[in-house]
């Protein structure tokens, strides 16, 4: 769908330049996003139906046990999370594998199901937040009010963002690796 609305956007301004001059001026704060979505969404399908998501996490799930699972799937959340930047989206790439290896894993250890499945479905979600900060969109919509008729970009803080991604990463990571099942 989105795919469609995009092609057809292009046919109507004719020109590559031209769609773009009229999105700027249309949504000029989030222009930048709009035009990353539909690429996002492609990568996001490429993942999905050739595999390559489904053997990602297959292979990190080939290294875990029921203790390692959780972070492990905290770790695939914040590495698929700079190829596609929405939960949705990356859950439904590497989600599936996910489960698949929590239900084996929890029969073969005698630990509950729906708790590990829900503990590794928090740790990719824990993985994809925390990457946020080191990938910013969120500030494509912000910077423009807060820093009004001040040349401000992403690029400009972005270095601020380390040093709290590294302390919610790791105390999340925590979180994941001591939380009960």
């Amino acid at each position: 769908m989105i795919f469609i609305f995009l092609m057809l956007g292009m046919l109507a301004h004719r020109t590559p330049v031209r769609y773009v001059v009229a999105m700027r001026r249309a949504c000029a704060n989030v222009s930048g996003i709009i035009f990353q979505y539909p690429f996002y969404a492609g990568i996001m399908g490429i993942m999905t139906f050739s595999g390559l998501g489904s053997a990602i996490a297959t292979w990190m799930v080939g290294y875990a046990s029921v203790g390692t699972l959780p972070l492990i799937a905290q770790f695939a959340g914040a590495v698929v999370n700079f190829a596609i930047p929405s939960a949705g989206g990356e859950w439904a790439v590497i989600g599936p594998s996910m489960v698949e290896a929590a239900k084996t894993m929890s029969s073969d250890a005698g630990v509950s199901v729906d708790r590990l499945v829900a503990r590794i479905a928090m740790a990719v979600a824990y993985g994809e937040t925390s990457t946020n900060l080191l990938q910013p969109f969120y500030l494509l919509i912000i910077l423009p009010v807060m820093g009004a008729g001040v040349r401000i970009g992403a690029r400009d803080i972005m270095g601020y963002l380390v040093l709290p991604f590294v302390i919610i990463y790791a105390i999340t990571a925590a979180l994941v690796a001591i939380a009960p099942l």
